[in-house]
C-alpha cells in the first residue's frame, strides 16, 4: 500500500492526489433484482503524481484476497453514485482495460481527489473528485496505464535494492505482480 504519511510526503499528502481508478466490469455486487449495488474499485496513485516516485506499491488498499490472481486484493467498495462522480470528473480522461486476449474488461479513470479512511481503508473522497492533468492513455512508449504503474513500482524497487535498503515504504510486503492489475 502506498505510504501517504506527512513525514514521507509533507503536509497535505492526502490532498489533491492524482489517481487512476480501475473499474473492472466483473468486480461488482448486485442485489436480488440484479441491479449493481456496489463497485469494487482499485484506486492507485497515478505514476506521474509527485508522491509516486520511490513508492513500491501505488495501491490505496492492499490486503490478501483468495479470489485475486496474485493473492492480493486492492479494491474497496464504492456505491454506483460514487462511481458516477468519478466518471463525471474524469470526463474524457478514461481508457479501456483489456485482458491479454484484447477483450475489454473494464475502464480506467484519471481523477484528482482527497483521500480519507473508511472501513479501515484509504479511499477516494468522491465529494472532492475533480479532473486531473495526468492522462491514463498509453504513454509515448505505447504502455497502457497499468504497465506504467508497474514500471513506476519496479523502478522504485530497483532503486531501493541498489541503495541496499531493506526498510521503508513497501518493504514490508511482497512486490505486487502484473497480475494484480489485470483480470
Amino acid at each position: 500500500m502506498v505510504d501517504l504519511r506527512a513525514r514521507t510526503h509533507g503536509a497535505g499528502a492526502t490532498r489533491a492526489v492524482n489517481l487512476v481508478v480501475l473499474a473492472y466490469d466483473e468486480r461488482v455486487a448486485a442485489g436480488e433484482d440484479g441491479e449493481v449495488t456496489t463497485h469494487y474499485l482499485d484506486a492507485r496513485v497515478h505514476p506521474g503524481d509527485r508522491r509516486a516516485p520511490g513508492e513500491t506499491d501505488l495501491a490505496l488498499v492492499r490486503r490478501t484476497g483468495a479470489r485475486a490472481i496474485s493473492g492480493f486484493d486492492n479494491s474497496a467498495a464504492y456505491s454506483p453514485t460514487q462511481l458516477a462522480s468519478i466518471e463525471e470528473a474524469a470526463g474524457p480522461n478514461v481508457t479501456e482495460l483489456t485482458d491479454p486476449n484484447g477483450a475489454i474488461v473494464g475502464r480506467g479513470y484519471g481523477v484528482r481527489a482527497d483521500l480519507l479512511i473508511a472501513a479501515g481503508h484509504v479511499v477516494v473522497n468522491t465529494r472532492t473528485v475533480e479532473p486531473t492533468a495526468l492522462s491514463v492513455a498509453p504513454d509515448g512508449a505505447g504502455r497502457d496505464i497499468r504497465s506504467q504503474i508497474v514500471a513506476s513500482m519496479s523502478a522504485a524497487r530497483r532503486a531501493r535494492e541498489s541503495a541496499g535498503t531493506a526498510g521503508g515504504t513497501g518493504a514490508d510486503h511482497e512486490e505486487p505482480s502484473r497480475d494484480v492489475l489485470s483480470v
